[in-house]
């Protein structure tokens, strides 16, 4: 057996079944016998950094890491920017760099690179294999690293002739099945107890839940402490699709990406409860939301996460569903008594946001342009179980609005705020869960960077739906320049997205007339095949005012 075949056998055998990448003479050997063996499904790409968009959002569906492979370096730096907003949103994956044969790497010859360096600074596991009999154990140190504890990105290195060499049989352990989370981090009984006294002390109790929660599938869980101390709950863009946000006390995102009537959630708060959270500055907007004189109780996987940011009077390193669990059962002995206060004040905060909403719709100015409110109106119109993907910029906000309902449901680069990664989130969603629509909230200038890969949505019968905010412009950026006086750089022409969308064999529509976009949407989910809405949005829109930090506005 081939070195290649072990590495593969491996994979396989812990449950890997998602492969992308982009085909180099170093990877060719795996392709190779990918396809000879028909144990998984490949989705060659037409650049690296989709294609670990595309795995990003399988890894966040499933729990299960799918595997990355890179030729040489700069199938390496073409993947980083995908590489790296997965592994800054926790997402578990593999990077399998195929490098030159180490002769060519020591001496720096043509195509070589030392393909850690590039990465070493967010990946949670860096190998090199050397010799013949290391590989075997490096696939099973990645797969356990990107699973366990906080989920990250493993990189294995594996130079050619080292990949082409023969491996015993003896030299094949028995795989280990990869899921998240493969060890679970149990909490301090006693910091739960202190956690359950504030609690039953508490009036106004919220929740905020971070990516922690959904990775240690804590939804159920979480859920029933919700429901048993009658708190709101706030959401992170990486925590959205954890609970259902068709539910009352589920609020949606508040912060830096999030909603004012959210924001107030904690603002009021007399008790700050975070799960899964890093309390980051997205879902904080920078630690303005956090009550100065309520005391927070954080729950992360990661002991540096905890007190980090801001002070806590509880911190507690445990895996989320594990802490939800043991709270609730301490709860359940003495409840917690629900005050009318409490119920009225939860239920004004769902009020208040569903008010603000509905008023921001109605306000679209009727000047004969595309309003980005009709856009919403007609997301909020779906059916609970559609996921969305988002990219990066104003559209996004729009997109924000709509409240996801299955696990993982909401797609989106959270930490590294990357473009460039709607499109692979929507054609990985398609593949994990191909029986659930998928819409893309995605803005012009996030296309133009993925365009490529159109012919791989529509090559791979991927047939998500792409809504694409169409201003000829970077919004969000040009207001930031405005703010310095005149605008360069961030003004741009477009192709006819519908027509372009075509020519790679997707169904393409152009709204550019108010009161079309529903039908549109309407015909292209129908469809059942991969499309593209070009929807001509007003450019003088604004999102919704948002609850950013001080410091930022």
């Amino acid at each position: 057996m081939k070195v290649y075949e072990a590495v593969l056998e491996q994979l396989w055998g812990a449950g890997v079944t998602h492969f992308s990448g982009m085909v180099g003479s170093t990877s060719a050997p795996y392709a190779s016998a990918l396809a000879a063996q028909n144990r998984a499904r490949y989705v060659g790409i037409r650049h690296e950094q989709v294609g670990a968009s595309i795995l990003d959002a399988t890894a966040r569906l499933s729990g299960r890491p799918g595997v990355l492979m890179v030729h040489g370096g700069s199938g390496l730096l073409a993947a980083s920017l995908g590489v790296a907003a997965a592994a800054l949103d926790g997402t578990p994956m593999v990077v399998l760099s195929a490098t030159q044969e180490r002769r060519a790497m020591e001496n720096g010859w043509w195509q070589t690179l030392d393909v850690q360096k590039p990465v070493a600074d967010f990946v949670k596991f860096q190998t090199r294999v050397e010799r013949p009999d290391q590989a075997v154990a490096a696939v099973r140190d990645a797969l356990r690293e990107s699973v366990s504890g906080k989920p990250g990105v493993a990189q294995i290195d594996v130079p050619i002739d080292v990949s082409s060499e023969e491996l015993g049989a003896d030299d094949m352990p028995t795989p280990v099945t990869a899921a998240t989370p493969l060890i679970r981090s149990f909490p301090d009984p006693d910091l739960v107890a202190r956690a359950a006294a504030l609690l039953r002390r508490a009036e106004r109790p919220v929740l905020l839940i971070g990516g922690g929660a959904h990775y240690s599938d804590a939804g159920e869980a979480v859920m029933r402490l919700v429901e048993a101390v009658h708190m709101p709950v706030v959401n992170s863009p990486t925590s959205r699709g954890a609970l259902p946000e068709t539910h009352p006390l589920v609020l949606g995102c508040a912060g830096i990406i999030g909603y004012e009537p959210v924001g107030a959630a904690v603002e009021e708060a007399d008790l700050v409860l975070a799960i899964g959270s890093r309390l980051s500055d997205i879902q904080t907007s920078r630690g303005d939301l956090l009550p100065k004189n309520a005391p927070v109780i954080q729950v992360d996987i990661d002991p540096a996460g905890i007190g980090r940011e801001y002070p806590v009077e509880v911190g507690i390193v445990a895996d989320a569903q594990a802490f939800a669990k043991a709270l609730g059962a301490a709860l359940s002995g003495e409840p917690p008594e629900i005050s009318d206060t409490r119920r009225t004040w939860a239920a004004s905060l769902a009020e208040r946001y569903a008010t603000w909403r509905d008023d921001w719709i109605a306000a679209a100015p009727d000047d004969g342009q595309v309003q980005p409110q009709e856009i919403v109106a007609a997301l909020l119109e779906q059916p609970p179980e559609t996921i969305f993907t988002h990219g990066a910029g104003d559209h996004g906000f729009y997109g924000f609005m709509v409240p996801v309902d299955p696990p993982g449901a909401h797609l989106v680069s959270t930490r590294l705020g990357a473009m460039g990664c709607a499109l692979g989130l929507a054609m990985g969603a398609k593949w994990e869960r191909p029986d659930q629509p998928v819409i893309t909230c995605i803005g012009d200038g996030d296309l133009m960077l993925q365009l490529g890969d159109l012919e791989t949505m529509a090559r791979e019968r991927l047939p998500a739906v792409l809504v694409v905010f169409n201003n000829f412009r970077l919004g969000s950026q040009r207001k930031r320049v405005e703010a310095y006086g005149p605008v360069i750089g961030v003004d741009h022409g477009n192709p006819d997205f519908a027509k372009l969308a075509e020519l790679f064999d997707c169904r393409g529509y152009r709204v550019d007339r108010p009161g079309t976009f529903a039908e549109a949407m309407k015909d292209a989910l129908a469809s059942g095949e991969p499309a593209v809405i070009d929807v001509i949005v007003d450019p003088d829109a604004r999102p919704p005012r948002i609850a950013m930090s001080r410091e930022a506005r």
